[in-house]
């Protein structure tokens, strides 16, 4: 039978590491969507860092997913406040430097938001499966078999007198019926 039960991970290096490279991945692709560059090496591979991190508070269940991924929807966008604010001459292209709060646009906000949505739902999906894993290849403990005690049947004892036992015949046939001679 398959049952769900919440068990905490303790070894969650692998899908964390994973989950950090498919939402640097989502990132960066929304954010080249959005009309703006792919941040350099150094940035992906910080915020990279940043989303391992939050994944593994998050797949170990030390903390929700509603409260983690609001927090890393702002270091991603104060982090992107802080590139537009190192290098103006790079975002000047897209317009960052006229418009939007913190050098955001309607649009890369949007990307902002896809690649967080992106994050919550791989910890969600991940989460699910690890759980539904783990409970349906742990077989159990299986009941021991009941044996089933068979009824006895006792002999039919039935009242004889002496009498009858020593005169009864040893050969032929049984001393009931009657003897045709």
């Amino acid at each position: 039978m398959l049952t769900v039960r919440r068990t905490p991970r303790t070894r969650v290096a692998v899908p964390a590491t994973i989950g950090s490279l498919e939402s640097v991945a989502a990132l960066a692709l929304a954010h080249v969507a959005a009309g703006g560059e792919v941040p350099g090496a150094l940035w992906l591979t910080a915020f990279g860092a940043l989303v391992y991190a939050a994944s593994v508070v998050v797949l170990r269940r030390k903390a929700g997913i509603r409260v983690v991924l609001p927090v890393l929807v702002g270091a991603q966008v104060l982090g992107h406040a802080w590139l537009v604010a190192l290098s103006p001459g790079a975002h000047a292209t897209h317009g960052h430097d006229t418009s939007g709060f913190l050098g955001l646009t309607p649009g890369m906000l949007a990307a902002h938001a896809f690649a967080a949505t992106v994050t919550g739902v791989m910890w969600a999906v991940r989460r699910r499966v690890v759980v539904v894993l783990l409970r349906w290849s742990d077989s159990g403990r299986l009941p021991a078999p009941v044996r089933r005690a068979t009824p006895v049947r006792q002999a039919v004892s039935t009242l004889t007198s002496r009498h009858l036992l020593t005169i009864a015949p040893t050969r032929g046939p049984p001393a009931r019926t009657a003897a045709i001679a």
